[in-house]
Order: structure tokens, then C-alpha cells, then sequence
């Protein structure tokens, strides 16, 4: 991994616990001036923890290059987070054991603050009141090599069965280059059952070995790493782990997320299952695509258990299938239904309909039903009717079995994805798309791998006592072995206390339920990234609404007031991606009507239905209802299905800030109204007034971290931070933020262990950790 710092030396901050791993490494005063000294690189960034019983050990390791034409010496700084247990912090520069300092906050404050002058770089900002860690380092010649390794220690805590550890891997303010490699590895054993494991900033990779053991890893390459790898993981004794997670501001409606998995018993028998396969053998699917379509079929009926039931149907203008009913999966079956797939030949037109009624008539009651369908076009014989379609296989669900659930492959770009949405929606499933590059037989083979071992179908949720809505998914999918719940809501702050939650459904012994006792506080600002998953989740949820039935103003409305708040950009939503960061209704009302904006026109785009575009438009919005972390946050995939992420939107906890020109602008600041943006109060960047601010109201250094020119919302007055404004802050002018004044203003407050990072715990990119980082100005 190679990063480039913005440093006349460099700058590398390795945080240790729950917000640090990566530190800053500054080089010490030059004897004369320099004009230009390069940027420092770092060859790689290797992360390998260990987590025992809440115990967790870091291991980090990476190689500096000065490139500069001179001989550089370094400290190396690792701030604390607050409440933080630390234990056996040891730092080696080649193979030679450092000498570390503890500094207390307030003159690590002042080491930060220095800094911050020097380099006119707010970034700092986030580390403001930490205590820290400085080792000095050997002096590293021009053009040479220093290779530092950290290890430390630290007790996470364990909350109601949820433990949390966090790695910082925010890198964006200090590094200059795409990191080239960044690999986290993470191995997990417990004495009681691990539960649910689970990454609300990050798309982790998960396998687990047994129940009481995990391994959690994640690559990037070619990225800057701009948040916090924060995971967690459950532990339970229960068949189905529970656990509820929640933010609420005191007076106002709360958030929660309710995290389910089953116990990871393999010696457990899953559900029975009935799965007819439906695949499209019209000529249309010639070539590659039924070479691939039958090797995916194969792969399924080989994952097919002994227990269960299953069925082959093909159709092209006319149906064909493996039997007369359904079959038992017995050796002799598979290998039959084997050699079946193995003469399918693609030719003739599409007649869907009759494969779909076929299919719902291979059910049976007492078990899960699911239909799996592939195909690559729309319906040329029999009913072409596409709502006539819909509503056939609608009520034949109805007929049988309403708990069926019909999942559809669509392949290629003449697909009608609102046909094929529909068609798994209105039957409790859901439909995914191969683009011409992809692989068929992957994307099928991983799907149903993931489905193969049901545990417990038909689910519902009941809260005892508490007021819930908004609940997303609206419709909780079948638990498998092997895969969790991860469902977020809201509830309504009359409703508060003590809860249990009930989960329900069928197992193989018939139906059960699962209750675990919570609750939910009437206060709780921990967990920032609650709020903004649900919001991407319902903004989601609304796209798909207006892409299948229509625009609607109330949804549009409602839309454009979440995407505002939260900063989350959709196609109505685009004006907040403008090259000069238009932030009007005016920009709205241009973005519905007109071309333009990031993900292409908004107004007739909603409804379109085949192509590139479409399946794009269909898989940003269900990648918002999916929303699990926030890496994907901001991020859209264009008509080829690239992913491109939008750089002039972040969000700091519950906040997004947009970026108009040079400045970045709260996003709760109500748009539209010039009057509404002037600011009640002006305040000079790295004066100490600025500092005033981040010593009296520590909550505010990540926000104060996002740039020097901000407008920001401090308890309903507008504040200008910028070039110009007052130098110091007044008795006066603290109380009307309704900061405190008095002698404990400068000073660095002390923050309770529950808070633990206020200000580091940036969920959404603006973190510096993992790092690399950038001060230009040599520090003294």
C-alpha cells in the first residue's frame, strides 16, 4: 500500500481502542528553510487483530519512505480516545523497541492546536482533548526506509451481549495518492455463542468456523480509506441472538436497529424446503448465457438436502419440466434432474406466463415454498400482458401458499425491470440482474447458497409496550443458517421504557417465537449511524415507489427533506452535487424537470424500464433499502453499473455537509433562503476563538474537522468559520450558543467513557486515522 502524505515531513496518526490504530508521524524543524520537501509514502498497511473474550490485541504494520533529499527526523504521535483501557503499548522502528511519553490532554491539546496553526489544516480537530502517546523515532535518511510496528492491548466492553471494536482507516485528509493496499484481518473466539457479526461503516467478509469463533476481513485497493472500521458482534445462548441497538435525542422520535441471527448449530436440521427452478430456454439465451444458466442450475440442485423437494421447469413458446410433481431430492433424482439440464438448448420465443402457473402448482403446504426464475427478455407467446401476468401469479400464490416467495434472475439489458420487480415483490422475494459482462452461474450460485438453509421462515415482530414505524425492511425475509436480520426503525418518543421483543415464525418443529428483554432509553446519543442507515433505507424504499407506481409530490417531498438532512444523494437529490453546489428549491425543481445532475435527469428517468440505466436505477435504490454500513454511502452505480462516489457531500454523525464553491455548509440550514444562511456569529479559522469553540463544545470537533470555510448550526445560530471574523470569543457571545462560559471555557472537559472518541467517531469519511497524514509546516 502506498500512500502519499501531505507533509513537508509527514504526519501518521495511529489510533489505538475504539478510535485508534493509526498515529502521526511528524518530522521534526529543519535547520534552514525548505521550499518543497516530497511527500512521505507508505509501501502498506497491514492490520491484524485478535479479539479474545472482549480482550482485543492490534498488531499494525507499515513501512515509511522519505523521499526527500534530506535526512528527517520523526515524532510519532497516537492519540487516546477518552475512557479508553489501553495496556501494553509498544512501538518498534526496524526492530528496535521505541521509547513512548503519555501526554495528558491538555498538553496534547496544545501540541494539536500548534499544529493546526502551523498547517491551516482543521483535520486535527477530531483529536482535540486526547491524551496521547509520542515516540520518537530514529532520524530516516533521504530516500530511505523506517518500518513501524504497533501492538497494543485494550478491554472492550460489553453492553446487554453487543461488544464493539473500532479501527480507524480514515486516511482522506492525509493522503495525497490513492492508497494502494489496505487489509484488515480480524479473528474472533468467545467462551459463549457468537451471535451476529456485524459492520455498520464497512463491507466486511465474514466465515465462520463454529459457533464461538469468527473471522472478519476487509481489503481495499486503490482507495483512501475515509472511515472507521467499526464492527460488532453478539453473543447469545439463544437459538435466534437478539439484540436492539438505539439512538434518541431527548424530546424527539428514536431510531433503533434490531440485530437476529440463528445459532450456528450445523448439527441442526434445516426447514424442508420446496424449490422449483423456472429458467428461459427461448432463443434469445443462446451461446454463453445457456451455457451458463445450466451450470447454475446444476450447482443448485447439487445444494439441494435430502429432506427436500424440488422441481425443473424450462420454457420457451412452450413449458417443458423434469416430472409431474415434485420430487424428492434423493440421489436418483438429482442425477436425473442432472442430465435433464444438461440437453437444455435455447431456441423458440417466451411464454413466462405458463412457466409461472406451472410453477406455483409444484408447491405443497407444511414447508418453505420458493421459485426460482432466470431469464433474459420479455414475454413473445402466450399471455404477453405484462399486469395480466402479474396478476395471474398473484393469485395462484394466493391459491396454495401466501408465504411463497418468488425470486427472479433477470440477464442481460432487455429485461423489463419493472416487470421483474413486481413479479418478486408482490411475492415476497426479490429480484437481482446479471449484466452481459457478469457471470450467470455466479451470481445465481451465490444467491441460493445463501438461501439453501432455511431456519426460520414467515417471520414477524412484535414490541411489547413501545409504539414502532417505519420499520425497514417492511417485510422481514426468511432467516437462514449462517445469515442475520439487520432490520432499523423508529420509535415514537411517547413509548420509552423497558420492552420485549418477540420474533416469530416457522421452524421444523412448527412455529416458535423468540423474545429477548430490552429497551428503549428516552435518551441515547451514542450509535450516530443509526439514523442515517434508516434514512438511505426509506429514502430507498421511496425511489422504488415512484420507479414501479408513479411520482407522487408527497414522495418526492419527502425525498428531497431526507436527503437534505442527511446528505444523501438520489436523482432528486442531485442539486447537492453540482460543480458549484447549487443548494435551492430552484436546483430541485430544475433536477425534475430538466437533464442534468450526477446519476442523469431525474424527472422521466424515474420510470424507465429496460437498459443499462434501469438496472442501475433499480440497484441504487435497492441498495439503499439494503443498507447495512455506510460504505456505500453517497456512492451510485452509472448506466455501465460502475460505482462512482460523489465527493462533494459528507456526513459527520447525523449531519451532512454540502459543499457550495469553497465552502461546506450544514446541511440542517433550511435551503432556499439567503437570510436563513447569514450567519449570527463570524468566527476567524485558527484564531482562538476557533479553538475556544472546539475546547467549550468538544461535540463539535468533528464538525469543526470538515474545513476552514463552514457555515455550521451550533443550538439553532448559524456560524461562519472562515478567513474573516472575531479572534476571540466573549462571555457574551458563548452564552448565546449556549456554551459554557466562565472558567471552565479553554478548558478540555472531561467526557464520559460512554462517549468514547466524541468527535473521532466519524462514521462517514472525514476521519483522519489509518492514515497518512499531511502537515506541511514543519512542527517545532
Amino acid at each position: 500500500m502506498i500512500r502519499r502524505l501531505v507533509l513537508c515531513g509527514a504526519v501518521l496518526i495511529v489510533f489505538a481502542t475504539c478510535v485508534a490504530a493509526d498515529g502521526i508521524l511528524i518530522p521534526g524543524p529543519p535547520e534552514r528553510p525548505i521550499p518543497d520537501v516530497p511527500y512521505f509514502t507508505i509501501k502498506y498497511h497491514h492490520v491484524d487483530v485478535a479479539i479474545r473474550d472482549q480482550v482485543a490485541t492490534t498488531k499494525i504494520d507499515q513501512v515509511f519512505v522519505n523521499e526527500a533529499s534530506r535526512e528527517v527526523e520523526a515524532t510519532y504521535l497516537f492519540p487516546l480516545p477518552p475512557g479508553s483501557v489501553v495496556r501494553d503499548f509498544a512501538v518498534e522502528a526496524d526492530g528496535q523497541r521505541m521509547e513512548t511519553q503519555l501526554l495528558e490532554a491538555d498538553e496534547a491539546q496544545r501540541i494539536y492546536e500548534d499544529i493546526m496553526r502551523r498547517r491551516r489544516d482543521p483535520a486535527l480537530f477530531q483529536y482535540a482533548g486526547n491524551n496521547t502517546y509520542r515516540a520518537r523515532i530514529y532520524p530516516i535518511p533521504a530516500g530511505g526506509e523506517r518500518r513501524i510496528e504497533i501492538t497494543y492491548s485494550e478491554l472492550l466492553t460489553q453492553d446487554a451481549g453487543v461488544v464493539q471494536y473500532t479501527y480507524p482507516l480514515s486516511t482522506e485528509r492525509f493522503s495525497h495518492e490513492l492508497v494502494r493496499e489496505t487489509v484488515v484481518n480480524c479473528t474472533i473466539a468467545s467462551s459463549d455463542p457468537i451471535a451476529s457479526v456485524y459492520s455498520p461503516s464497512h463491507d466486511i467478509s465474514l466465515s465462520r468456523e463454529g459457533r464461538r469463533d469468527a473471522k472478519v476481513s476487509y481489503e481495499e485497493n486503490n482507495t483512501r480509506p475515509d472511515r472507521d472500521l467499526q464492527l460488532y458482534y453478539t453473543v447469545s445462548q439463544d437459538a435466534v441472538g437478539m439484540h436492539l441497538l438505539t439512538h434518541k435525542e431527548r424530546g424527539e422520535d428514536g431510531f433503533f436497529m434490531l440485530l437476529a441471527a440463528p445459532s450456528l448449530d450445523m448439527t441442526t436440521d434445516p426447514l424442508p424446503k420446496n424449490v422449483v427452478f423456472v429458467l428461459d430456454r427461448s432463443g434469445s439465451m443462446s451461446g454463453e448465457k445457456i451455457v451458463q444458466a445450466r451450470d447454475a442450475l446444476t450447482f443448485c440442485v447439487n445444494q439441494l438436502g435430502r429432506e427436500d423437494s424440488f422441481e425443473v421447469i424450462t420454457f420457451s413458446d412452450h413449458v417443458r419440466s423434469l416430472g409431474d410433481s415434485l420430487q424428492e431430492a434423493s440421489p436418483d433424482r438429482v442425477r436425473a434432474a442432472r442430465d435433464f439440464i444438461r440437453n437444455i438448448e435455447a431456441a423458440g420465443s417466451t411464454d413466462i406466463n405458463s412457466a409461472m402457473e406451472l410453477a406455483m402448482e409444484r408447491r405443497s403446504e407444511g414447508r418453505p415454498n420458493y421459485i426460482v426464475t432466470l431469464t433474459d427478455g420479455l414475454p413473445t407467446a402466450g399471455v404477453t400482458d405484462l399486469e395480466k401476468i402479474l396478476s395471474n401469479v398473484k393469485e395462484l400464490r394466493e391459491e396454495v401458499d401466501a408465504s411463497t416467495r418468488v425470486f427472479v434472475f433477470g440477464v442481460g439489458y432487455d429485461v423489463d425491470t419493472h416487470f421483474l420487480d413486481r413479479m418478486s415483490l408482490d411475492n415476497g422475494g426479490v429480484a437481482a440482474y446479471v449484466r452481459p459482462e457478469e457471470s450467470i452461474e455466479a451470481k445465481v450460485s451465490s444467491f441460493y447458497s445463501k438461501i439453501s438453509r432455511p431456519m426460520l421462515t414467515d417471520i414477524g415482530v412484535h414490541f411489547d409496550g413501545i409504539t414502532t414505524f417505519d420499520l425497514l425492511p417492511r417485510e422481514l425475509p426468511d432467516l437462514f443458517y449462517g445469515s442475520q436480520i439487520v432490520a432499523l426503525g423508529r420509535y415514537d418518543k411517547r413509548t420509552t421504557g423497558a420492552c420485549t421483543v418477540t420474533l416469530s415464525g416457522q421452524t421444523p418443529e412448527g412455529s416458535a417465537s423468540f423474545e429477548v428483554e430490552t429497551n428503549f432509553p428516552e435518551r441515547d446519543i451514542s450509535r450516530e449511524y443509526i439514523p442515517p442507515l434508516w434514512a438511505a433505507r426509506k429514502v430507498g424504499w421511496l425511489l422504488d415507489e415512484i420507479r414501479l407506481n408513479g411520482e407522487k409530490k408527497e414522495l418526492v417531498d419527502e425525498i428531497v427533506r431526507l436527503g437534505t438532512e442527511y446528505g444523501i444523494l438520489t436523482e432528486y437529490t442531485s442539486f447537492l452535487a453540482t460543480e458549484q453546489g447549487e443548494l435551492t428549491e430552484d436546483a430541485v425543481a430544475r433536477r425534475l424537470t430538466g437533464p442534468g445532475g450526477a446519476m442523469g435527469p431525474a424527472g422521466p428517468l424515474a420510470t424507465e424500464r429496460m437498459g443499462g440505466y434501469a438496472i442501475s436505477q433499480r440497484d441504487n435504490a435497492q441498495a439503499m433499502q439494503k443498507a447495512e454500513s455506510v460504505a456505500a454511502q453517497n456512492m451510485y452505480q452509472d448506466a455501465e453499473g460502475n460505482w462512482q462516489r460523489v465527493g462533494n457531500i459528507r456526513n459527520i454523525g447525523q449531519r451532512g455537509f454540502i459543499q457550495q464553491g469553497e465552502q461546506w455548509v450544514d446541511s440542517r440550514l433550511r435551503v432556499g433562503s439567503e437570510e436563513e444562511l447569514e450567519p449570527g456569529l463570524r468566527v476567524q479559522a485558527f484564531s482562538e476563538a476557533h479553538f475556544q469553540l472546539s475546547r467549550a463544545f468538544p461535540a463539535l470537533n468533528a464538525q469543526l474537522s470538515v474545513a476552514e470555510d463552514m457555515l455550521v448550526l451550533i443550538n439553532g445560530h448559524v456560524v461562519q468559520i472562515g478567513a474573516e471574523g472575531d479572534t476571540t470569543l466573549t462571555a457574551d457571545q458563548l452564552r448565546m450558543l449556549e456554551l459554557p462560559a466562565g472558567d471552565e471555557v479553554g478548558q478540555i472537559p472531561t467526557r464520559p467513557e460512554s462517549r468514547l472518541g466524541v468527535g473521532l467517531l466519524d462514521y462517514f469519511g472525514t476521519m483522519l486515522a489509518g492514515v497518512s497524514g499531511g502537515i506541511q509546516k514543519y512542527f517545532g
